[in-house]
């Protein structure tokens, strides 16, 4: 068997192994005779090999050598660190560490180092998985720092501090170390925290806090003096008084600061800060000198208080004892124990008692003995229970003469909440008792036209229910309202519009009998009771009114002419009482207004069933904004000279739980009418600016959006505010906004809805008119305007090519708007006809179904693209 050659030692080189095989065959072949030359040579490489292991240990001791200097540099650099390091080997064991570190974890000896991993000494990592990441880190990533970690040093305590981690290749084999550095800024972070905490106070406190040096330059403000004089802190910190107060009180309170610096004492002083549109403001300030290190003076502190408030309370007290000297009514206060301590000059002069005469004295010595034990005691027991009373009381004179005082008596409660004293204001009713049947009469008759009023009125109908009733007949209440009327009194004036009132009764008088009634419910309604009359007298009989009402009326120097709508509600089939019957003949004069007006209706069942909807469908409504059950289509604009889509308009759309679509002809009125159309065209906005920035993430846009605006939510005076802050909301460019309103709402206030547009058009947003040319002013204050479009109402684009009259007015306006360079959107087209027409005759955009229908605003992006349209 052949033997195998033996294994050898770990750590003898290749050529060593080499040379001793050879020699092992050598000696085998000893015995077969092998050369001596053979052996000779053999014996020179060993003498080489030898040389050569001599010189590689040599190298061998002088690296050692090397080595265990730079070692010992090394353990004194890391024993010499002013901060805690530690070496970490493999897993995180701790493998070294210097002075401080020893002394800050308490290792005693390299066996107690070794125990230890840097996993116990750090409890909570800086974030998940930080060990693994740490230990992996290779050098290339150099110095990494954590900082904020907490590192328990014992059993017990814990101390964040940052941590400098650097990998490091020690050791024969390459083993991967980490030198691990622990720098503590407690000291730092306390400094850090007892200035934000000076800060804090600071700016937390009511009063406000200073310091300006000897030119007047501020070196501290507080949060409490920004906010007055409303400036930031690199405004005001470095810069003088001056540049925030105006020249005299800046040179003022800079003269209280002088005084302090030349007499290094605190002073107080009283200082005032005066605004151009704003009330003087007072301030109580107690100023110090501030001393440097050396003990000079080198600025002035300062803590100010506002005492606006108590000014204004002294102001009030003085305010109140004018009224208290110089009013009108009698005035009488009174300790806990019902003695007079004071009264006034008017008590005075009612009483004829002076001051002097009821000074100590009980007030019953004004007693006229007209009132009863009982009426004192519960007076008294009211003002105990309830803490005051009012109502009359006879009292006398000094004269002895008695009369009648309207008095009010109030309990003082002090701050322990026992009773401090009594007063009592009164005055002399004397003249009112007298016109007592006077105001009697006005009760039940107006004061305008001197018809009988509201409650004379119910009263009548009641009287006229029993006398029905009992003579099994019948009677009518007429319900009437000028048309209109309104537009008298915003257009000439209440004057006018009160005369106009008159002459309006006095033609109805003329219809009425002895026994029918007629009525002013107030404003411009009207109330007719004809008794014992059927249905077809009463036709009859509301015809004549209208004709008679609508005859010229000579008010001064108006010639006007007006009209009048009734609702006529029939005794006993429309209602047995007062108030049904007054309900239903309402509901009739709703009905003839939407007739047109200048109408009458009688009440019937079906009304009532459409009022019922109404009421009903204002509820579903109102239901529908909560629940999301509105929805917006919107319709292009394209402009005729590029024939692309410019613009789209945003329509208000309901589809009810059933399935059914409402009409916005039905539901926008019905918003109107229940103040919804506020919410409703707050919630149009947000949802048009919503579509607005899913259109831009669809990769469409730059097309402006048209909103309408009700003339509710136009004439609100913070429209303007609420349209900046959804701009703001969504980030939207203001000139892709469009406010839609009609000329009636415009020209209602014009002044008014002037500011709006102005303000409206100040933020960028642009306004055009609706309904073009249906108004009775429009060419009269188109100039006046702020506008940036006008829409012809479609009423005319419909009829263009077949009404001569509809093509010269839409060319009419089409060459007003150019001449004034207003944009013009002619709606309603539907024709190849009327687009031709508009476009010969220089009109900008046309709407209408000869383009689209209105869509969901997720469909619009797929129809632009079947039009070749560009952003």
């Amino acid at each position: 068997m052949t033997e195998r050659p033996p294994a050898w030692p770990q750590g003898v080189t290749a050529r060593t192994r080499d040379v001793l095989a050879r020699w092992q065959a050598m000696l085998s072949a000893a015995g077969n005779g092998t050369s001596a030359t053979a052996t000779a040579s053999l014996f020179d490489e060993l003498g080489v090999y030898l040389a050569q292991l001599e010189l590689q240990h040599q190298e061998l001791v002088e690296a050692t050598a090397r080595a265990e200097r730079a070692r010992g540099h090394y353990a004194g650099l890391f024993d010499a660190l002013p901060v805690p390091a530690l070496v970490l080997g493999r897993h995180g064991m701790v493998a070294d560490a210097n002075t401080q570190a020893a002394a800050l974890f308490g290792f005693r000896g390299p066996a107690f180092l070794q125990r230890h991993s840097i996993r116990r000494l750090i409890q909570r990592p800086p974030y998940p998985g930080w060990f693994d990441d740490m230990l992996d880190a290779g050098a290339e990533r150099g110095v990494q720092i954590y900082p904020a970690v907490d590192v328990e040093v014992t059993a017990s305590t814990v101390v964040t501090m940052d941590v400098h981690v650097l990998a490091l290749t020690l050791g024969d084999h390459g083993d991967p170390h980490r030198l691990m550095v622990f720098v503590d800024r407690r000291g730092e972070r306390e400094h850090e925290r007892e200035r934000r905490l000076f800060r804090s106070l600071l700016d937390n406190s009511d009063t406000m806090i200073y310091a300006h040096d000897r030119d007047g330059r501020c070196l501290l403000a507080n949060a409490s003096l920004l906010a007055l004089i409303g400036k930031p802190a690199g405004e005001v910190i470095g810069h003088r008084r001056d540049t925030w107060l105006g020249a005299s009180d800046a040179a003022e309170h800079g003269r209280h600061d002088a005084r302090v610096l030349s007499t290094s004492q605190s002073l107080v002083y009283e200082e005032e800060i005066h605004g151009d549109d704003e009330p003087t403001r007072y301030f109580i300030s107690h100023k110090f000198p501030l001393l440097d290190g050396e003990g000079h003076v080198f600025a002035v502190g300062g803590i100010t208080t506002e005492v606006s408030e108590l000014r204004r309370m002294e102001l009030r007290l003085q305010l109140a004892m004018q009224v208290f000297s110089k009013g009108t009514e009698g005035i009488l206060i009174c300790d806990d124990e019902a003695r007079v301590v004071a009264v006034n000059r008017a008590f005075e002069t009612i009483t004829g008692y002076t001051e002097a005469e009821v000074l100590g004295q009980n007030p019953r010595l004004l007693t006229s003995g007209k009132h009863g034990p009982e009426f004192f005691k519960a007076l008294w027991d009211t003002v105990a229970t309830e803490g005051s009373w009012e109502g009359e009381i006879w009292n006398r004179r000094r004269n002895g003469e008695v009369y009648p005082q309207r008095t009010h008596i109030s309990r003082v409660i002090g701050v322990g909440g026992e009773t401090t004293n009594y007063i009592s204001v009164f005055s002399d009713v004397t003249h009112k008792k007298m016109a007592e049947e006077e105001i009697e009469r006005l009760a039940f008759y107006d004061v305008v036209t001197g018809a009988p009023n509201r409650y004379l009125l119910h009263d009548r109908v009641q009287q006229a229910i029993r006398v029905s009733s009992r003579r099994q007949e019948s009677f009518a209440l007429l319900f009437l309202d000028m048309d209109r009327f309104k537009d008298v009194n915003d257009g000439f004036g209440h004057d006018v519009g009160d005369a106009l009132l008159v002459e309006f009764a006095k033609r109805l008088r003329t219809h009425v009998r002895d026994a029918d009634t007629l009525s002013r419910l107030g404003g411009d309604e009207f109330v007719l009771v004809l008794t014992g009359v059927d249905r077809p007298v009463v036709q009859s009989r509301a015809q004549q009114l209208l004709d008679s009402v609508m005859e010229p009326y000579q008010v001064g120097s108006h010639h006007l002419t007006m009209s009048c709508s009734i609702g006529i509600a029939m005794y006993p089939d429309d209602g047995a009482t007062y108030e049904q019957l007054l309900k239903h003949a309402d509901t009739a004069l709703y009905q003839a207004k939407g007739a047109g007006r200048n109408a009458y209706r009688f009440f019937n069942r079906r009304m009532a069933d459409a009022a019922l909807r109404r009421v009903t469908m204002e509820g579903q409504l109102r239901a529908a904004l909560e629940t999301g059950g509105l929805w917006l289509a919107y319709q292009p604009l394209v402009c005729f000279e590029t024939g692309r889509v410019c613009g789209v308009e945003a329509l208000a759309r309901w589809r009810q739980a059933d399935g059914l679509v409402v009409a916005p002809d039905t539901f926008i009125p019905i918003a109107e009418e229940s103040g919804l159309i506020m919410r409703l065209g707050t919630w149009a906005l947000r949802e048009s600016f919503e579509q607005m920035r899913r259109w831009e993430r669809d990769g469409i846009g730059g097309f402006t959006v048209s909103v309408n605006i009700s003339a509710r939510q136009f004439l609100h005076t913070d429209l303007p505010e609420v349209v900046k802050a959804l701009l703001e909301e969504f980030a939207c460019d203001p000139a892709r906004l469009e406010l839609e309103l009609t000329e009636q709402v415009a020209l209602k206030d014009p002044e008014r809805g002037i500011d709006i547009m102005q303000r409206l058009r100040a933020s960028g947003v642009r306004v055009s008119i609706d309904d073009f040319g249906t108004g009775y002013a429009s060419l009269a204050y188109l100039n006046r305007l702020p506008v940036d479009g006008l829409k012809i109402d479609k009423s005319f684009v419909q009829q263009i090519g077949a009404d001569p009259n509809s093509d010269l007015i839409c060319r009419s306006i089409i060459q007003l708007a150019r001449t004034k360079g207003i944009r013009t959107t002619a709606e309603g087209v539907e024709t190849a006809a009327q687009e031709a027409y508009l476009r010969e005759n220089a009109c900008h955009v046309g709407q209408g179904y000869f383009y689209s229908p209105p869509m969901a605003g997720s469909d619009l992006p797929g129809w632009l693209r079947t039009r070749a349209w560009q952003a």
